[in-house]
């Protein structure tokens, strides 16, 4: 099928724009199901990534930092992505993420916090072996809110729990391995 021009053009633009997504959907998932390697995968080498005063250096490492942070406070992590604005030159992207994240922690005197933040992931992008990696990131705080849990009706409720490991039913749906726990019954 021969494209005009435009129409290739086009094209790219559409390929690039689904495959960005994709990358922050990866991202997202792997954050919030404490997977490191789904995490990682997203950042290139020598790229930096700036969460405020809880991190500042580099990408790679964040998720390594992440699922420490998870692992010791207990805290559950969950992401809605909003609309992305996308520039795209060659191999290189300009990216601006809308997101709301839901933190579910601990005081240190015990009690139950909820946190909101709406935010912006700036990102620079760079197309790596055919795949679209952080170079640089800017997690930008735009609101947040912090209050103390005072129920939670459905706790108690007949809900599967999200998981931080392979046992999240995400990943039997996904098709996916959590690197380090497998889910219960795998060989």
């Amino acid at each position: 099928m021969d494209l005009t021009p435009q129409a290739a053009a086009t094209l790219q633009e559409i390929m690039d724009y689904h495959e960005i997504r994709k990358m922050l959907s990866v991202y997202c998932h792997g954050c919030d199901r404490g997977d490191g390697a789904r995490m990682r995968s997203v950042y290139g080498e020598g790229s930096w990534d700036d969460h405020g005063g809880v991190y500042r250096g580099p990408g790679l490492d964040f998720a390594e930092w992440s699922n420490k942070t998870l692992a010791k406070t207990g805290m559950r992590v969950s992401h809605i992505l909003g609309q992305s604005q996308i520039n795209v030159t060659g191999n290189q992207a300009g990216v601006e993420t809308y997101f709301q994240a839901t933190m579910c922690g601990k005081e240190e005197n015990g009690g139950d916090i909820l946190t909101l933040m709406g935010g912006r992931y700036v990102d620079n992008l760079i197309r790596d072996k055919g795949k679209w990696k952080i170079n640089k990131r800017i997690c930008v705080r735009d609101w947040s809110i912090t209050l103390d849990v005072k129920m939670d009706s459905l706790r108690y409720g007949d809900f599967v729990q999200g998981q931080l490991s392979g046992e999240d039913p995400s990943y039997q749906a996904l098709g996916l391995v959590h690197p380090g726990f497998p889910p219960k019954g795998a060989a």
